[in-house]
């Protein structure tokens, strides 16, 4: 428990106590008929607290039940339409990057592919070249 937690429940409870011991002085030390009037007008008291405590929470109740269906109201209203919107944006980029990945990005690796393919043929045909010339330089100079 937090601290302000305990100090409150402490004082609560020696509030409690102390109504407790004094209405029990009264009880004792004094004339019960002479108290009696107080007691009653004391407790009348706490009987309207008690009722206009109860008008508030019902008022309370009432304001909260008209949040919650302004709060269901927005939700339904607002909030779901901004939802499916971007449902749709989501799905209509899906569709775009597949669309992009097929008819650009494909054709684009195959003909680097095959750029690479072509260069390394070149490049060995005329390594072949070059080696059947050395070739022939250096037999006809051993001859």
């Amino acid at each position: 428990m937090s601290r302000v937690t305990m100090i409150v429940a402490i004082v609560l409870i020696a509030l409690i106590l102390l109504i407790f011991v004094a209405g029990l002085l009264l009880a004792v030390a004094t004339d019960v008929t002479q108290t009696a009037p107080r007691v009653q007008m004391v407790r009348d008291v706490f009987i309207i607290i008690l009722a206009f405590q109860s008008i508030l929470i019902v008022g309370a109740l009432a304001v909260l039940i008209v949040q919650i269906a302004r709060l269901i109201n927005l939700l339904q209203n607002e909030v779901m339409p901004i939802l499916q919107n971007t449902q749709e944006t989501i799905t209509t980029a899906r569709t775009t990057v597949e669309f992009v990945g097929n008819n650009l990005t494909e054709p684009v690796m195959r003909l680097n592919g095959f750029l690479a393919a072509l260069s390394v043929l070149l490049r060995e045909v005329f390594g072949i070249r070059r080696a059947l010339r050395r070739g022939e330089t250096n037999n006809g100079a051993q001859d």
